[in-house]
């Protein structure tokens, strides 16, 4: 038991740029084992309409946002966070909500409009109209906007609580009890990511939604930074 909790908290500590290797890496190869297994179902974490997916994870951006913004706040009031340093942030999150926006949007408009319908097929091109006649919309290509969004909002709050963790004040209270939450948020998005390897998507879709999780944090975290002035990184 002991050498299960520690390898909890080893897996809690992990750095962002580990979790990108290891969200890959278990994405890719938990996929091709679940389709060869077929994994029995397990009560509530199979059920897409579950509490957790529902609430969590289907908003999970919006809990991620709001988590950072807290944090960016204490940063602010204890850790006197000079503005320049809170430039950054805000521009983090306002490019970070604008890539989650264009990604859900583009994986909705594949899912929506590159399939076939059961009635009249080839008339119906759409999911909409296909369901407005009383048809089944049958998706050629998806997306996994489930291993999407959870890997990128995973990777984002993993890197901003390392941030954190190298200021003098990080040890406060406040600091503490954000810092508890986000990791909670955390671990839950991993433990919904497994679900979803299990269960949902083909292996090309969850491995694909994976990809577009981690670009998004090597956008934010890695690239935006060379665009802006160097006291502000």
């Amino acid at each position: 038991m002991s050498l299960v909790r520690e390898r909890i908290e080893r897996w809690i500590h992990q750095s962002a740029d580990q979790r990108c290797k290891c969200y890959i890496f278990f994405t890719t190869v938990g996929s091709f084992i679940a389709r060869a297994v077929q994994f029995g179902r397990l009560p509530f974490f199979s059920d897409k309409y579950n509490f957790l997916n529902q609430v969590f994870v289907k908003q999970c951006w919006a809990w991620t946002l709001l988590l950072i913004s807290i944090l960016t706040l204490l940063r602010v009031i204890w850790d006197k966070l000079p503005l320049r340093k809170v430039y950054l942030i805000v521009l983090r999150l306002l490019f970070g909500t604008l890539y989650w926006y264009t990604l859900t949007s583009i994986i909705d408009g594949i899912k929506d409009n590159v399939g076939r319908c059961s009635v009249q097929p080839g008339e119906y091109n759409t999911k909409q109209l296909c369901v407005t006649e009383g048809g089944s919309w049958k998706y050629v290509m998806d997306i996994s906007g489930h291993m999407f969004m959870m890997v990128f909002c995973n990777l984002f709050i993993v890197k901003s609580l390392e941030e954190i963790s190298q200021l003098e004040n990080s040890d406060s209270l406040p600091h503490q009890i954000s810092r508890a939450f986000c990791r909670l948020l955390v671990l839950l998005f991993d433990v919904m990511m497994v679900c979803t390897v299990l269960y949902w998507h083909s292996p090309p879709e969850k491995i694909l939604g994976t990809l577009t999780g981690v670009l998004g944090y090597t956008l934010l975290f890695k690239q935006l930074s060379s665009f802006l002035p160097t006291n502000w990184v």
